[in-house]
């Protein structure tokens, strides 16, 4: 055999060769880094999406309890004003009611203006 390249062969040389693993290696090496860094922000990526919906849940439920507290005080100030004598009568008046020894007179008939 001689080291005279033919047409249907190539020789390599030990540098050559040595050149292409090196190559080789760097690329392997390129790749398992992309590989382990996407691996990597994967993991990241449904904790970032729990603590978005956390906090839009967060902000829904400050608002609900926004509005308890205004129900709430609103319903505190009926309290207030039925627990007084005057509201009492007022209330009972609004739903028709009249004092007993009082008579009710009910008028029909009239213009809608």
């Amino acid at each position: 055999m001689s080291s005279v390249p033919t047409a249907g062969h190539r020789t390599r040389t030990p540098s050559t060769q040595a050149a292409r693993v090196a190559a080789n290696r760097a690329r392997f090496g390129r790749i398992a880094l992309v590989v382990v860094v996407l691996l990597m922000a994967s993991s990241y990526v449904r904790p970032a999406l729990d603590w978005v919906s956390a906090r839009s849940a967060a902000g829904e439920q400050a608002q609900r309890l926004d509005a308890l507290r205004a129900t709430e005080s609103r319903l505190e100030h009926e309290k207030a004003r039925l627990s007084s004598a005057r509201g009492l009568t007022v209330q009972a008046r609004a739903m028709g009611m009249v004092r007993e020894g009082e008579r009710a007179y009910v008028v029909t008939g009239l213009p809608k203006n």
